[in-house]
């Protein structure tokens, strides 16, 4: 809410600059001293100086209100000067305006009930001259104050209702995200823990009649017993890293760009990375995006013995597409039921991860050629997210 009440300011400011622009042009016509250019000029320079500083100015404002008499008592000056009928009378109504959005009701009115004071004061002054003012400049103008301290207040208000909505969805957002984590960990411990954890069980149940029967097949498959048991571990522990891991609540390109300098800084690999701004997804697909990113990392880690890599995220014909490339020793792909009865689940858990996210990916590699994977998700889905909320 401050940055919309700071926007409103300044805009109030900018239009003090122009009423002191367009009575410093009357006066020109109708006959302009070196006093009265100067004081209009200091009236346009200091509205110019609080537009630019408004964020450092708003809170002195807001702490100290006797700042605001100041103003009034400059304003009220230049009144005194160029006549209540001048166009810079509008400035003063600014004025107003700007108490009612900073100091809501009471501030507005004792602000309001100064300035009809003060314009009394340089009408009577003006009146003393042998200006004749008519009756709307005696009655009607200082109605002008409170009614322009209204309208500040009001907005204000609109402003301040607005937050209330803004903070009610983005709990309702929070809330929604909550309870899609919970279904995504069980749904990952179910797809992927619990799988493993079931082919471990049945390998390992039927282990003893190989070691009798066939002690070459026996070694084989405690080979990949093993390997299964390994897959188990890691997806614990990918489990229970998703856990702690707070930067899914963070843009897709930001907890991109953060994951990716992790894992360089950590690994030693040379990385490149291309990530566009307008790259993001919500949250149920950005942690899945981000799962494949890092299983992604991973393999390159674990598998490529690769010099550099590179991963790209950009946002093409309504996709995000995510690209990890390296220069590693790659390998032959295939179906990927061979993979999953070799106890290689990465592959299988990277399509599946894509799948939930309403996306593909494609695994492109050959032997001493490297690896590359392209993951491309639907921008604009968001029905899920919806079925939660």
């Amino acid at each position: 809410m401050r940055s919309r009440i700071n926007a409103a300011f300044r805009l109030l400011m900018h239009a003090r600059m122009l009423m002191a622009g367009v009575t410093l042009l009357v006066l020109a016509v109708r006959g302009l001293t070196w006093a009265t250019f100067i004081m209009v000029l200091c009236v346009a320079l200091l509205s110019w100086l609080v537009a630019r500083h408004v964020d450092r100015i708003v809170p002195r404002l807001l702490d100290h209100p006797l700042l605001v008499a100041l103003d009034l008592c400059v304003c009220f000056a230049v009144l005194g000067v160029c006549g209540p009928s001048g166009p810079f009378f509008l400035s003063t109504v600014a004025t107003a305006a700007a108490a009612g959005l900073l100091y809501r009701w009471q501030g507005m009115l004792i602000v309001s009930v100064v300035q009809i004071a003060g314009y009394f004061v340089t009408f009577g002054y003006a009146a003393s001259r042998g200006d004749a003012g008519t009756f709307q400049e005696l009655a009607g103008q200082p109605a002008y104050y409170p009614l322009a301290g209204f309208a500040g207040v009001a907005l204000r208000r609109m402003f301040e209702d607005h937050a209330a909505v803004e903070d009610a969805r983005l709990s309702a957002e929070v809330a929604a995200a909550a309870a899609e984590e919970r279904a995504r960990l069980a749904r990952e411990m179910h797809d992927s823990l619990s799988t493993t954890l079931r082919g471990v069980a049945l390998a390992a149940a039927a282990l003893p009649a190989w070691i009798r029967n066939a002690p070459e097949r026996a070694e084989r498959e405690a080979a990949r017993l093993a390997a299964a048991t390994e897959t188990a571990s890691r997806e614990a522990r990918g489990l229970l890293t998703g856990l702690r891991d707070t930067t899914v609540t963070t843009g897709l390109p930001d907890a991109v760009h953060a994951a990716a300098g992790g894992w360089a800084a950590r690994t030693g690999v040379a990385l490149h990375t291309e990530i566009a701004d307008d790259a993001d997804l919500p949250l149920w697909q950005r942690h899945e995006v981000l799962a494949i990113l890092g299983e992604a990392l991973a393999n390159v880690e674990r598998h490529a013995r690769a010099g550099k890599a590179t991963v790209r995220l950009v946002r093409a014909a309504g996709e995000v597409v995510l690209t990890v490339r390296d220069d590693g020793r790659g390998f032959r792909t295939g179906p990927l039921e061979s993979f999953a009865r070799d106890g290689h689940y990465g592959l299988v858990g990277l399509h599946e991860r894509a799948e939930r996210a309403g996306g593909t990916v494609l695994v492109s590699s050959e032997p001493g050629a490297g690896t590359t994977l392209v993951v491309r998700v639907a921008a604009d889905q968001t029905g899920r997210l919806a079925e939660v909320s």
